[in-house]
């Protein structure tokens, strides 16, 4: 029985897990204020959250392969914006 409902928990969990990082950058590309987000954190949160890509599409686990490259792709932007928005 709660096996039917599993993708549909996957799909909610990549759609919030995804919509987290929605206020982040938003201030981040309003502001171009990056001083307070740490390099090494979102380089390694974006290092997990490929492997979590990887190991989805490894088992061809929709709701898993979508929540990882929506959130690859937001923390991803938030490193560029990182990046080029650091002032030395």
């Amino acid at each position: 029985m709660l096996e039917g409902i599993a993708p549909y928990l996957g799909y909610a969990a990549a759609v919030l897990g995804t919509l987290c990082w929605v206020p982040q950058l938003a201030r981040t590309f309003r502001t171009r204020m990056v001083r307070d987000i740490s390099f090494w954190t979102t380089l390694l949160l974006l290092i997990t959250v490929s492997l979590w890509l990887l190991y989805g599409l490894i088992l061809g686990a929709w709701p898993i392969i979508v929540a990882n490259v929506l959130s690859a792709c937001a923390i991803a932007g938030l490193l560029i914006a990182k990046i080029i928005w650091e002032k030395p």
